[in-house]
């Protein structure tokens, strides 16, 4: 009986130190990676925590990575408050930036941990659209490119023929055999009007559609439009 008893309490004892206790590898942001203090999942920082390394952040983590709202401060003694994801300033914040002779303060946005100004500038903008579309709009990672592409929804593949597109902004045009449409070297915003036919689902009528869309970020864009 008392061997059991000893080993309920070591095991809830482990339990709650998976909580609190301080740890060298629950974080993944390479400048945070030195001691963790604060709650796991699966064995990476997850929820509330503190961690000290080069830099220093307390606040919310998800999967390893400062994500939600926290405190971070660099190496230089430069102090960032405000929205994270995926261990990157990500939203609304405030710096404050280390001086010489005073410190400095700068409020707003923050996109990718760049500071991107007072307003928040949303990552594109759909208007103007005529006819039955839905538009599948995302961002695949850093990059200065879009792909579009016009789904046919009888044969269930990207269409080339009456399709026009008009765009507005530097970029570098090509397209595929297969129907893609491709905007590469390109300068953001880049404005895309969209104009085409195409079938319907049975394939016995064709109807005119278009879409106005503007890419405002920079990135690896994919715009697919189903039908």
């Amino acid at each position: 009986m008392k061997k059991i008893v000893v080993l309920s309490i070591l095991s809830f004892a482990l339990f709650f130190s998976g909580y609190s206790q301080k740890i060298d590898w629950a974080v993944l942001k390479k400048e945070l990676v030195g001691t963790y203090t604060g709650s796991l999942k699966k064995g990476l920082a997850d929820g509330k925590g503190t961690a000290k390394g080069q830099d220093e952040y307390t606040g919310d983590f998800k999967k390893g990575l400062p994500d939600g709202v926290g405190v971070y401060t660099d190496s230089i003694g430069n102090v960032y408050t405000g929205a994270f994801q995926n261990g990157r300033k990500e939203g609304r914040g405030i710096m404050v930036l280390v001086g010489w002779k005073e410190d400095s303060i700068v409020k707003g946005y923050w996109d990718h941990d760049n500071f991107i100004g007072d307003e928040n500038i949303v990552p594109y903008e759909i208007s103007n659209m005529t006819g039955s579309i839905r538009p599948r709009i995302f961002n695949q990672g850093v990059g200065n490119k879009v792909e579009i592409s016009v789904m046919d929804p009888f044969r269930h593949k990207p269409i080339f023929k009456g399709v026009t597109i008009f765009y507005t902004g530097e970029a570098t045009p090509r397209n595929d055999n297969f129907g893609r449409f491709y905007y590469e070297d390109a300068s953001f915003p880049l404005d895309f009007n969209i104009r085409y036919t195409c079938r319907n689902k049975i394939g016995t009528v064709r109807t005119e559609k278009a879409i106005w869309i503007k890419i405002n970020k920079p990135g690896s864009w994919v715009i697919t439009l189903e039908n």
